[in-house]
């Protein structure tokens, strides 16, 4: 019989081994953004820890979008998967449908870095408000009192999360000036956001001397968006990001970052 297997490469279907025990050893990990070096190490994370356990991983990237997640969610429930981790698209954790909502309730579901309004799940995260607080504290220790907020998604609870530490910091110091650029948190919003906008604060008194930035994608952005206006850093502006992404050092300057501990999310969740 082995002989026979060997010679017809025959590769056991596992769903149908699995029926008898109702499990699939199958995990699937929904994330907005696999290019995010924050997502490609939080797989990782996932991956190791469900290789040890005997479970393999299906990844699927939404693309932050509502549609494809939905379709995704739908997708794994149909192949019965043991469980889901997943990181909410960006524009989806205050509105989410009642059909998806239905579907997630009847699954093993974890969550990692973003909420869902309504939805009583285990979550893995950072303290989101505590580490913004710290960016910008350290900014204000180092004499700068025009501090700009570089901001993610809006309406997600990270960066709302985020951007209440930016203020709690300038307000703890009477700071009244504030000033926030929206980017997404995506390298290339960010770069092209500071290109533009840039120009038109360096003619006003709008001007920033330092930006935090809701993430170290943003920050790389904002830094490669300087070295084209030709601004030094961090002679005529600092930056601080937040993340701690592996090449965040390997800028020029090396960026002055938040370190979120992502592998080991991934390893929790």
């Amino acid at each position: 019989v082995m002989n026979a297997v060997k010679e017809l490469a025959y590769i056991p279907n596992m769903m149908a081994a699995s029926m008898p025990r109702r499990r699939t050893n199958y995990i699937g990990l929904i994330i907005p953004d696999i290019t995010n070096v924050f997502f490609s190490n939080l797989v990782r994370g996932v991956q190791d820890v469900c290789e040890k356990h005997g479970y393999s991983v299906l990844v699927v990237n939404s693309d932050d979008s509502q549609e494809k997640e939905g379709r995704y969610l739908k997708l794994l429930y149909s192949r019965r998967v043991d469980g889901v981790i997943l990181t909410v698209a960006g524009y989806r954790e205050e509105e989410f449908p009642e059909e998806e909502m239905s579907l997630l309730k009847k699954m093993n579901i974890v969550l990692i870095d973003r909420e869902i309004n309504g939805m009583m799940a285990p979550i893995v995260k950072v303290n989101n408000f505590a580490g913004a607080y710290s960016a910008v504290k350290y900014l204000l220790t180092v004499g700068h009192r025009k501090i700009m907020y570089l901001a993610g998604i809006e309406g997600t609870k990270t960066n709302q999360e985020r951007k209440k530490g930016y203020f709690s910091a300038l307000k703890e110091v009477h700071i009244n000036w504030k000033k926030e650029l929206t980017a997404d948190f995506r390298l290339d919003t960010a770069y092209q956001k500071i290109v533009h906008h840039w120009p038109q604060l360096k003619n006003s008194d709008e001007l920033p001397t330092a930006i935090f930035a809701a993430n170290d994608l943003m920050a790389i952005g904002a830094l490669k968006a300087f070295a084209q206006l030709k601004v030094r850093v961090p002679e005529d502006i600092s930056i601080i990001g937040f993340d701690n992404i592996p090449f965040s050092d390997c800028t020029y300057p090396p960026l002055t970052t938040v370190a979120q501990p992502t592998y080991l999310m991934g390893q929790k969740a």
